[in-house]
């Protein structure tokens, strides 16, 4: 019975000794994987966009329903770009050209061409106005767009006509909207890719390059309202 008893005590200890070594060794790792997801939040909030699962959303502009975002900066003067959901259609852009500057806009009109690989975007325009200056950084560099869609990949400053932003959606509730569009965005490249395209899911190459060239119309057509 003593013999029964020691190897049982033996037993346990041993077995809080294989946690402790775990816990050693899982500690570093897991203080590593919050340091990551803390300097991602960190850098989310230093550029004023908020993560709602999977995708960013910037308070204090106004979104389209073509997901381009109207900010108003003074006067009647706003920037233009396009959002996160849009940034995940056109990741791997590979040219972005823009209007020059004095061009009048009426919206609906060409904002920016955007090509991904053999792939062109027309995207189009969501105010009118005159072009008063263009992202020359971003034409140069068109990563800034899958970088930054609301700050540094910025496309276009206007002055409008006016007060004009009939068909935007602005405030709070714009989060829940954008998020269910991402959802939405993933669930079209799930039933095209047969996989989980998002929640997870892991893209082998960009959507310009694995959509079918109806898909890749369909996907244009349906979330930016483009051509």
């Amino acid at each position: 019975m003593e013999s029964v008893m020691v190897f049982v005590v033996g037993l346990g200890i041993r077995f809080l000794l294989l946690i402790l070594l775990f816990a050693i060794f899982a500690a570093p790792i897991g203080a590593a994987i919050l340091a990551v997801q803390g300097v991602t939040e960190l850098r989310a909030r230093a550029k004023g966009t908020v993560d709602i699962g999977g995708v960013f959303w910037k308070p204090g502009v106004s979104y389209t329903a073509a997901h381009s975002w109207v900010k108003k900066i003074w006067g009647r003067t706003v920037k233009v770009g396009l959002d996160d959901v849009a940034r995940r259609i056109l990741t791997g852009a590979s040219r972005i050209d823009l209007p020059p500057v004095g061009s009048y806009l009426r919206r609906g009109d060409l904002l920016a061409s955007v090509r991904c690989g053999e792939r062109r975007v027309a995207i189009p325009c969501p105010v009118d106005g005159v072009v008063l200056a263009r992202n020359v950084a971003l034409i140069e560099q068109p990563a800034l767009f899958e970088r930054e869609p609301y700050g540094a990949g910025w496309m276009l400053r206007l002055e409008t006509d006016g007060p004009q932003e009939p068909d935007t959606r602005r405030g709070p509730e714009t989060k829940g909207w954008l998020r269910d569009e991402n959802a939405r965005l993933s669930r079209f490249l799930e039933t095209r890719f047969g996989m989980a395209a998002a929640d997870g899911g892991t893209l082998t190459g960009t959507p310009a390059t694995l959509l079918t060239s109806d898909a890749w119309r369909e996907a244009v057509e349906q979330f930016l309202r483009a051509a």
